[in-house]
């Protein structure tokens, strides 16, 4: 039970279309199949890290508020700054590899910088332990957090080859792909920052 539920969280939890997938498909057109190969391990990497964090250190968070409400703050800043980047980002012909530094760099703050995932895997670390599907130690939440890590991995390569099919098949140019992920992650911010202010 504790693999079917973790794979279905990490695979769910990428599943609608968002600023971590959108970038793997970004990446995924157009560069090196180990480049965007090796974002989605990192993205997968990270995911274990927020999740083990988030359910070690669960009933702390929960109890500190002002640091819950710092980083759901952070990601608005975030977002705001990251698809902002992506609006005004200009195609450099000349300099393809520039490019494809840029799009890596971008994914990895994308990853890193990701404080929502936090109060994610509190909802749901309340609910998988109050069901005694995860148990309150360190071994049960490492593979727990593994499994879910495998779920990421799943989805994201999906969007990675589904994703550049259809790009392809429209025959969207990187220009209008970097317009529509900024604009996505601003709007993620905006909704993000009118929740926040309307539980003030």
């Amino acid at each position: 039970m504790l693999f079917l539920i973790a794979f279905t969280l990490g695979f769910v939890g990428y599943l609608p279309l968002g600023n971590i997938n959108l970038t793997v498909v970004q990446m995924s057109v157009g560069e090196e199949k180990r480049r965007w190969q090796a974002f989605i391990l990192f993205a997968a990497l990270m995911e274990f890290i927020y999740c083990f964090g988030s359910l070690s250190g669960m009933q702390m968070l929960r109890q500190d508020t002002q640091l819950v409400f710092a980083l759901n703050w952070s990601a608005v800043v975030i977002f705001f700054v990251l698809g902002s980047i992506s609006i005004l980002h200009k195609e450099n012909p000349e300099g393809k590899k520039t490019l494809l530094s840029s799009n890596i760099k971008r994914g990895v703050l994308i990853a890193i910088l990701n404080p929502l995932q936090i109060p994610f895997w509190l909802i749901w670390g309340v609910y998988v332990m109050e069901n005694g599907w995860v148990k309150n130690s360190y071994n049960s939440i490492a593979l727990f957090s593994f499994v879910c890590a495998l779920g990421t991995i799943a989805v994201l390569y999906m969007y990675a080859v589904a994703g550049k099919k259809l790009v392809e098949k429209l025959n969207v140019n990187r220009t209008v792909l970097n317009r529509f992920i900024g604009v996505l992650l601003i709007a993620l911010a905006v909704y993000q920052m009118v929740k926040l202010l309307h539980h003030s």
